[in-house]
């Protein structure tokens, strides 16, 4: 029998297994989050004393939040390549532009039972060089698996990214007269509102995709 007159086993397509779920990206987002609102109780009791103490604590729990956005952006680009590359979301024009190295391109071919941890690894790996914090960096990391960051929280976000840099890098003091600028705790509870309006609005673009 011909070669060419035979007819080829159609094989299924094979989707590799999700090493993250869309839930635990969220928990681990609301892990991070109950971790900075703990602080409060911390603050508070150092209040009584030392008002000082109590402004230090605020002021970490600006950078943790900060790093807890930043967390649940990584996750959630990961999430997106891979459900990208199974196929259950649209490719973008970013996501094309998505480079995979050729170490990992012969392990894949060697090994693709383990191609969920191979391209998680190398997601990460990639992602590692990128700043996600910032609004355009933001929006062109979410842009990649076609999420979109409000427009109208450009202010907010660019303004908590430069906060967390003057107390990370700067002790929080001003650059000509090194007075320590003032922080509340009522300041810390409108930064942490802010941060989880934004989170829900890219939680219900996720959704709405995973419904398609």
């Amino acid at each position: 029998m011909d070669e060419s007159s035979r007819i080829e086993n159609v094989r299924p397509k094979r989707m590799v297994r999700l090493p993250i779920k869309v839930s635990d990206v969220r928990k681990h987002f609301d892990e991070n989050l109950k971790d900075v609102k703990d602080k409060y109780s911390l603050a508070q009791n150092e209040l009584k004393t030392n008002l000082r103490s109590a402004e230090e604590i605020w002021r970490s729990q600006v950078v943790f939040l900060e790093s807890a956005l930043d967390f649940y952006i990584h996750e959630l680009v990961k999430y997106g390549l891979l459900k990208i590359f199974n196929g259950e979301w649209p490719e973008t024009d970013k996501s094309k532009k998505f480079k995979v190295s050729f170490p990992v391109m012969l392990k894949l071919y060697r090994n693709p039972e383990n191609a969920e941890s191979l391209l998680g690894e190398e997601i990460d790996t990639v992602n590692r060089e990128n700043c996600f914090l910032g609004f355009e960096y933001m929006q062109a990391n979410l842009g990649i698996v076609g999420l979109k960051a409000d427009s109208k929280q450009k202010s907010f976000i660019d303004g908590l990214y430069r906060r967390r840099n003057q107390i990370a890098h700067q002790s929080d003091r001003r650059p000509n007269s090194a007075e320590k600028i003032p922080i509340k705790e009522q300041d810390v509870k409108d930064y942490i509102e802010k941060v989880l309006a934004f989170a829900r609005s890219i939680d219900r673009q996720v959704k709405e995709k995973n419904r398609r």
